[in-house]
């Protein structure tokens, strides 16, 4: 008797956390780690690109590699923004 109550017991907790991940709410929570944690990552990958680039500092290609690395920190900034507005996050 008291093994066929856990398994009940096991059974309504995976069906409670099955209906919460599978809801609007968990479905939000789900989207803003998601753009959360790929933002984290494309900033990480452009301050590598940063410093791996830094050689050229004192050279012509300093610019282009700034005016590079600018512009997809905007993308990355602006793109964000917009699926935080599409599931609205903010």
């Amino acid at each position: 008797m008291a093994e066929e109550k856990a398994s009940t017991m096991n059974f309504e907790n995976i069906a409670k956390a099955g209906r919460e991940f599978f809801s609007l709410e968990g479905a939000k929570k789900f989207a803003a780690w998601y753009i959360e944690t790929s933002e984290k990552l494309a900033i990480d990958a452009l301050d590598l690109q940063a410093r791996a680039t830094s050689w050229a500092k004192e050279t012509p290609l300093a610019p282009v590699f700034a005016a590079q690395n600018e512009f997809g920190r905007k993308l990355v900034e602006k793109s964000a923004e917009a699926a935080r507005t599409l599931w609205r996050l903010n």
